[in-house]
């Protein structure tokens, strides 16, 4: 037996795991999230995906409005009071351009807690995890009658 023959079999089944990934990746819903606080982001991304989903992290909404990733993402957790665009503005952006995306706004004001709208609903902050992963079921179940 040729002493590399182990390395290859790792390498393939490393391949394979990859091209497993891969197609999982592609099965599962895009949560874009959207959120200038990285300690946020991070917590944001990692709920996301122990929840099953494919987490795509931005820092701002210029960057999320100007990525590739728009056109495959199911639902949008965005802030609402970023620096140059808010979450707001961005979810009007998107339905502007016809691009619309169903979407979860964070705001640290109470009075937007019961504010729904067409492909979008407020959530305030601090929140339960779970709740948000409610309103992200909810967004991503009713994305086609809400758009």
């Amino acid at each position: 037996a040729c002493p590399c023959d182990g390395e290859i079999v790792g390498t393939m089944q490393a391949k394979a795991s990859l091209a497993n990934l891969m197609k999982v990746a592609h099965t599962r819903d895009v949560v874009a999230i959207v959120n200038a606080d990285q300690s946020v982001r991070e917590d944001l991304t990692d709920m996301v995906f122990s929840a099953g989903y494919v987490p795509e992290p931005f820092e701002s909404a210029e960057g999320f409005s100007k990525s590739d990733r728009r056109s495959i993402t199911s639902c949008l957790i965005a802030d609402m009071h970023s620096s140059a665009m808010s979450g707001l503005e961005l979810f009007d952006h998107l339905v502007a351009s016809g691009g619309a995306i169903p979407t979860v706004l964070l705001t640290g004001h109470s009075e937007h807690d019961v504010r729904r709208g067409p492909g979008r609903q407020f959530m305030s902050k601090p929140f339960e995890g779970s709740e948000l992963l409610a309103c992200v079921r909810s967004q991503i179940a009713n994305r086609n009658d809400a758009l």
